[in-house]
């Protein structure tokens, strides 16, 4: 017994606009599949849609693939054995097999042009029909009569020769057997005017000579199907096995667009979103990790629990608050090493830089003073848009103070007058020039909120926010030891006014 075939499976996007979360999913399980499944994952761009294809469009689809992680192994750029891998570049490839097709009698030139078709329909429609998209004008045209009007100039297109009785099938991956009649499959057009196919022709040429196995798309494709079956037949082709997933819905349970927010992968990147995060929540999108297991994986786990039977047959709603659960926890669990590497393009973009008068011990450097930031600031690092607000006071006298904490906190004669007491017993403990250690803050404040004699809490308070402009914050003691005691001291006096 033959074993198995490794499995072919492809991405093949239109370069029409951004990479899109839906195509980012297909191409994502595209990709789990053939990894899972020791596969080829092939990147093919359908560029056929002149008018609408951009060079700004497919750099933004191939920007997007390589920030997921999604390496293709033979596509633009990796070549391959089945090139070339854009279909602009295969029109030679199409003409050929267009003359196949019409040498054999299954594909005829058709002279109708658009209006001729709108007029069509409105007779049809009037009369209280219905227009199936085709009514076959050109399928009864004569070799004489067709070779005529070639002759004049006339333009035409090329259309498919598809049976009036019967069905076509296929076992789906995902919703099991699907069936159409062939009576309202209508001769569709598979070569334009313009000489470039239609996506129906060269998708299937193109599939099969790339040795495509498994065809995994959304299920908006899924009345594509029955037509491309048929042209594998008119072939004598075997088609690939089909698998159409349930599209993605909004918050709404309508079709996610721009309405819900965000839904393109550079603007995930941009808000800050981990790639490896996105694929996370992506493969969550429709398919099934079990009753039990963490939903927050590496990519090598999703791999490994990869399987096609478990993809939902059920449309998904896109949570942009699971998303940033998923996104936190991935941060969370970064090593100190990689929040670092994350953090400094995000500081040095914001013009901020560290200072040796600060005084802080084992801050030598601006990657040294950050890793301590980190490491204060724990799992409220959980927010690459976050982190500027989380960390700007420790870099500087301008950070955002929250107007209601001050009023409540430090606005009154009382907390005005502990701040300035707190600013005369650090500076007559605490001896300038040297940095101090969080236990050392913590000591003179303990001691000063004793011989104010209120409780530790109404001191701690106040000074909180006069240093860092809001309530919450990491341990006070570990920010004074952080923002050091010349500016500490600074901070409390401007607040005691």
């Amino acid at each position: 017994m033959n074993a198995p075939t490794a499995p072919r499976v492809r991405f093949a996007p239109s370069p029409t606009g951004y990479l899109h979360v839906g195509g980012a999913r297909t191409a994502l399980f595209n990709w789990l599949y053939a990894r899972s499944q020791g596969g080829t994952f092939i990147l093919r761009i359908e560029d056929t849609d002149q008018e609408r294809s951009t060079e700004a469009s497919y750099a933004a689809i191939l920007r997007g693939m390589e920030w997921l992680g999604l390496n293709w192994d033979e596509g633009p750029h990796a070549g391959g054995p089945c090139g070339p891998y854009l279909q602009s570049e295969r029109l030679d490839i199409y003409r050929d097999h267009l003359k196949q097709l019409a040498d054999e009698g299954k594909a005829y030139r058709c002279f109708c042009t658009g209006d001729d078709l709108t007029a069509r329909e409105k007779a049809v429609t009037d009369a209280g029909g219905q227009w199936e998209g085709y009514d076959g004008k050109c399928r009864g045209l004569s070799a004489e009569e067709s070779a005529a009007l070639v002759a004049a100039g006339t333009p035409h297109a090329w259309r498919l020769h598809t049976p009036a009785e019967g069905v076509t099938f296929w076992y789906d991956l995902v919703v099991d057997k699907r069936e159409f009649q062939n009576a309202v499959l209508v001769d569709r057009v598979i070569v334009k005017a313009d000489g470039f196919p239609t996506y129906q022709f060269a998708c299937v040429v193109d599939d099969h000579l790339m040795g495509i196995t498994h065809v995994l798309r959304g299920d908006d494709h899924v009345s594509n199907t029955p037509f491309q079956i048929l042209i594998y037949g008119a072939f004598g082709w075997t088609p690939p096995k089909f698998g159409h997933m349930p599209m993605i819905l909004g918050p709404d349970r309508k079709r996610l667009s721009k309405r819900h927010g965000a839904t393109s992968v550079d603007e995930f990147a941009t808000m800050g979103i981990l790639p490896a995060a996105m694929v996370n929540y992506l493969a969550l999108l429709g398919w099934s990790i079990g009753a039990s297991g963490d939903e927050v994986m590496d990519v090598a786990a999703i791999v490994k629990k990869f399987s096609l039977k478990k993809i939902n047959n059920a449309p998904a709603a896109f949570d942009y608050d699971k998303l940033a659960h998923i996104n936190a926890e991935h941060i969370k669990r970064l090593s100190p090493a990689q929040r670092l590497e994350l953090a400094k393009p995000i500081i040095a973009g914001r013009g901020w830089a560290w200072d040796p008068a600060w005084l802080v011990a084992g801050a030598d450097s601006g990657d040294a003073y950050l890793a301590r930031v980190l490491a204060t600031l724990g799992n409220r690092f959980s927010s690459l848009v976050t982190l500027p607000e989380r960390v700007g006071f420790f870099y500087g006298e301008d950070f955002a103070i929250e107007q209601a904490d001050w009023d409540e906190h430090v606005a009154t004669d009382a907390a005005r007058g502990r701040l300035a007491e707190l600013a005369g017993a650090l500076e007559a403990a605490l001896p300038a020039g040297q940095a101090h250690a969080a236990t050392a803050f913590e000591q003179v404040v303990r001691a000063t909120a004793e011989k104010l004699g209120v409780p530790a809490g109404d001191l701690i308070h106040p000074c909180r926010v006069a240093l860092t402009g809001q309530t919450r914050s990491a341990g006070i003691f570990e920010v004074m030891e952080l923002v050091g005691a010349p500016r500490v001291l600074a901070r409390l006096r401007r607040a005691a006014g």
